[in-house]
């Protein structure tokens, strides 16, 4: 392989499953030029996605690919928490003792992800992975979490460290023999699922929570693992939402609106800037309208020189899609009297505000369904070919201009 590839995974519960859908289509394409990932980096769900990617890159990319849609699809939400109603009690006694300041009695979450604890033990081949590292096969994986009591991003990194990754002031990177603590710290979604205490490293220990509060999309990890070319995959559109001009007035929001707000603040907002900005950087302090003044200015700083990082981007291409989707298969599946189907899940879709038009948004992260898990492997397969087949550019299928935001697949015009 010429140029290191890195990987770089968002985080969206169960959105997930869109990853790997675009990942099908690309691995074996990227597999045939040479050119497959030995970076991987991931965020909250996109941890585990990549944790379970580079314990198979000694595969076949078609192999590959083929056992982690088989893992995604056994993938329903007894897999990834308890029941809710058989805990709905003993969470009420516990909200009450807090607010009754009772010693030692405290919620830490609204939901148990024991479940997803035991299964990672059986989706990931741990002891494959280290070996990939090993062997070299695997260059660098980093899991992102967020340190609880100081809310710095820290990426947990086996394998090879570049000088610059040293050298963050935004990023803390400590070198780990990942293991499931790890990961499972990297998806421990704020409020919803419980902190996670990592002892090892020593000098990491502490509790952590999802990577995504303040990292979603880790592409500048990638880069200072010594990525060259970069493969993201985003579960949020590039698209900006319908503008509503006028007023701002609206009924009070529920807590599903209010929540939308927080995640779309974490987990879309930065992935759009990030790959907007990725792209400036490419044109301006790299490519053929790089300024003179640009690159003194940096040298002046002490700030290293930029590198010219082409890339690949797959992400819905409407805003809105996975939440629509979500949205329709809840109501299909589970509307109206076939509530009776999953007592659990309806109990958790009113809490979300269900007649709120955020509601199918904070659907789709905790709809961990099969038909939903489906529609979105294959929606994430479209998107992947969408930019497959989108006007050929100078480093087809790599962009290095800045993202149109406007066009169809995100690629820019040619």
């Amino acid at each position: 392989m010429g140029q290191r590839v890195g990987l770089v995974l968002a985080g969206g519960g169960a959105r997930g499953a869109y990853e790997l859908g675009a990942l099908s289509v690309l691995l074996p394409v990227l597999e045939e030029r040479d050119e497959l990932p030995c970076i991987f980096v991931g965020t909250s769900v996109g941890a585990i996605n990549a944790a379970s990617v580079a314990a198979t890159r000694h595969l076949p990319a078609a192999q590959a690919v083929s056992r982690e849609l088989a893992r995604w699809r056994e993938v329903d939400r007894s897999a990834v928490i308890r029941p809710i109603l058989s805990r709905l009690p003993l969470t009420a006694l516990r909200f009450a003792g807090g607010l009754l300041g009772v010693p030692g009695v405290r919620l830490p979450s609204l939901l148990d992800p024991a479940p997803l604890e035991q299964n990672l033990a059986r989706w990931i081949d741990w002891d494959q992975l280290h070996e990939n590292v090993e062997s070299g096969t695997v260059r660098a994986l980093s899991v992102v979490a967020t340190a609880a009591s100081t809310g710095r991003a820290v990426s947990f990194v086996e394998g090879k460290f570049e000088d610059t990754a040293h050298r963050s002031h935004i990023i803390d990177y400590v070198p780990a023999r990942i293991e499931q603590i790890h990961v499972r710290a990297s998806a421990a979604i704020p409020i919803l699922f419980p902190p996670v205490e990592i002892t090892r490293p020593a000098e990491a220990r502490g509790w952590y929570v999802d990577g995504a509060t303040r990292l979603n999309t880790p592409i500048k990890p990638a880069i200072d693992l010594g990525a060259q070319r970069l493969v993201v995959i985003g579960t949020g559109s590039l698209l900006p939402p319908p503008t509503h001009p006028g007023r701002h007035d609206a009924p009070q929001p529920d807590f599903g609106a209010s929540a939308v707000q927080l995640l779309q603040g974490a987990l879309a907002d930065p992935l759009i800037e990030d790959m907007r900005k990725l792209g400036e950087i490419n044109s301006f302090y790299t490519g053929v309208s790089a300024t003179p003044g640009a690159l003194r200015e940096r040298s002046a700083n002490g700030q290293a020189r930029y590198r010219r990082i082409p890339y690949i981007f797959v992400a819905p291409r409407r805003s809105g899609a996975i939440a629509k989707l979500a949205a329709r298969i809840f109501h299909e599946r589970y509307g109206g009297l076939k509530a009776l189907r999953s007592p659990d899940l309806a109990g958790l879709s009113r809490l979300l505000g269900t007649d709120s038009p955020t509601h199918g948004e904070l659907l789709s992260y905790l709809l961990f369904d099969p038909e939903f898990i489906q529609a979105l492997i294959r929606m994430g397969r479209a998107d992947a070919r969408a930019w497959l087949q989108a006007p050929p550019g100078i480093e087809e299928p790599w962009q290095v201009e800045p993202l149109d935001a406007f066009t169809n697949t995100g690629r820019a015009e040619a």
